[in-house]
């Protein structure tokens, strides 16, 4: 299962790289060939990172050859959700919607104004999200998107947006990240709230990963 990896390895040099390189993993079956043959070995999915994010979807990380390098993940929302944060990312990213329908908008964030909390947002090595308040803000929206079934899209690492599924559950989106850029990021509460502290992220045992992958390479294969 290494030849994936290697594939993508040597096709991603720039964020320019992210959406042809994830097309072709996507169209080529090589995504589905590697998820169907991991979700055979389910013992050794215990390494595996993948669990419920704070925003609702699961979060599966599948591949990356270093820390800080590229990552494929996949996310799966297998139910409706509440809004979730707005953020933007420490890395660029292409993401290809594999089933239902994602609704995503996009905002301007101005700091000289408004008086909503706004949060620094970093991850430990145990993958606990750890918020730190960081003044206040408005958020103007800018853009509102529809990403429905078959399509790609990409986005930069300093847009503020939120994406939250809208129908077709369950929503299935792998998404190609690039090499990080950014430290942290910035996040807007949904709730409009403060937060302190850290979030901790309960790992998913390997059996129900396994169920995971089987899903996403059922929709890829629909």
């Amino acid at each position: 299962m290494t030849e994936l990896l290697t594939f993508i390895d040597s096709a991603v040099s720039g964020p320019e790289d992210l959406l042809p390189t994830l097309s072709a993993v996507c169209d080529s079956g090589r995504l589905r060939e590697y998820l169907v043959a991991a979700a055979k070995e389910r013992a050794s999915l215990s390494d595996t990172l993948c669990y419920r994010h704070p925003n609702g979807f699961y979060k599966m990380k599948l591949l990356s050859p270093s820390v800080d390098s590229w990552a494929l993940r996949v996310h799966v929302w297998d139910r409706p959700v509440p809004p979730s944060d707005v953020h933007n990312h420490r890395w660029d990213f292409a993401s290809h919607v594999v089933s239902g329908v994602l609704l995503e908008n996009q905002f301007a964030l101005d700091r000289e104004s408004g008086d909503t909390p706004v949060h620094r947002l970093s991850k430990d090595t145990a993958g606990a999200y750890h918020h730190t308040p960081d003044g206040t803000g408005r958020l103007r929206p800018t853009r509102t998107v529809r990403h429905e079934t078959g399509q790609s899209y990409t986005l930069d690492h300093r847009a503020m947006h939120r994406a939250d599924p809208e129908s077709g559950h369950p929503v299935v989106t792998v998404v190609l990240q690039g090499h990080d850029v950014a430290r942290t990021t910035t996040v807007v509460p949904a709730e409009r709230k403060e937060r302190t502290g850290a979030t901790a992220c309960s790992r998913l045992g390997p059996d129900k990963i396994a169920d995971l992958m089987e899903l996403v390479a059922e929709r890829l294969n629909a």
